[in-house]
């Protein structure tokens, strides 16, 4: 059992962090600025992004929902749509939106609720997946980086996916590596691990590597929001340099799960990228911080809608 006072200490470092990284964002660039990025593109720069927005969470809900039909559940595309919502202000405030596997609190049953939860370790598992992997191909596209780095990458990335195809031995690597680590980080590890093992268990390979193919589209969603947001409010015409670079925040961005609500890591990590890709930064903190309310806060707003309908008395 993890103890409170650790839980509460982590929560107040992600906090100092997420304020720490919004005052090197502030100091870097000035809101004003950012402000006059989105002000002088106007519509257009908002339009790609809320237009793609029922792309991206449809996307989702497809994925989602395969898995749900596949592990028999007995959820309907309704239910399953807001088991999917339900999840994702829990998400909002947990590291690596981890607070996701909440969606099991959403249906009757403890089965049911450990189904939910392993279904939902490996869709998160595969979404990170795709998304590592659509990043890297579009800064090899984009020419981020050299010849011998991408060798390393790509040696790193195929053995992750290998271990993702083969959840047991990802369960028997977390045992080995469990003596290692301290005890509350142990436990969370081999319930993750054992989680993933149940989901597969249910979903089998075949709706796996379909899960994986609609993560790598619904990425490829977001990445078009971000770039086509960002061509629109700076004015610059790069788009294949543009897209490179949001590949490398979004990529990135998979391994930081350190702030509450993502917040100043998206934005820290644009103002880094974009800097030395000399492309102009404001319009790229304008457009992380557009796409972050679109993307994030919406949904997260129209799942807590769910979740106070389902706790209000009938």
């Amino acid at each position: 059992m993890i103890e409170p006072r650790p839980r509460l200490l982590g929560l107040l470092l992600r906090l100092l962090l997420t304020l720490t990284l919004a005052v090197l964002v502030l100091t870097r660039v000035e809101p004003a600025a950012i402000w006059e990025a989105l002000h002088s593109a106007g519509p257009a720069a908002v339009l790609p992004v809320v237009g793609l927005l029922p792309v991206n969470l449809g996307l989702q809900w497809v994925r989602w929902h395969l898995l749900v039909r596949t592990g028999r559940l007995g959820m309907g595309p309704g239910r399953s749509l807001a088991v999917l919502l339900a999840g994702m202000p829990l998400g909002l405030v947990t590291p690596g939106r981890m607070g996701e596997l909440g969606r099991g609190a959403m249906v009757a049953g403890p089965h049911d609720a450990v189904a939910v939860a392993g279904l939902t370790v490996l869709e998160k598992s595969f979404n990170i997946l795709g998304g590592v992997g659509l990043a890297l191909a579009a800064m090899v596209l984009s020419g981020y980086g050299s010849a011998w780095k991408w060798g390393l990458i790509a040696g790193a990335y195929a053995g992750a996916v290998y271990i993702a195809l083969h959840p047991s031995r990802l369960a028997g690597l977390v045992d080995r590596l469990a003596p290692r680590l301290p005890g509350g980080a142990a436990a969370r590890a081999a319930r993750l691990a054992q989680r993933l093992v149940e989901g597969w268990r249910l979903a089998g390979r075949r709706a796996a590597l379909t899960v994986l193919a609609l993560s790598v589209l619904q990425l490829a969603v977001v990445l078009a929001q971000f770039t086509l947001c960002y061509l629109t409010a700076s004015g610059t015409g790069e788009a294949l340099k543009t897209a490179g670079a949001w590949a490398v925040v979004l990529g990135a961005k998979y391994f930081l799960p350190i702030t509450v609500a993502d917040l100043g890591v998206r934005e820290g990590l644009a103002l880094l990228v974009f800097a030395d890709r000399a492309l102009p930064t404001a319009p790229a903190l304008a457009t992380a911080l557009l796409v972050y309310v679109v993307n994030v806060l919406l949904p997260a707003l129209a799942g807590s809608l769910v979740l106070a309908r389902r706790r209000s008395p009938s």
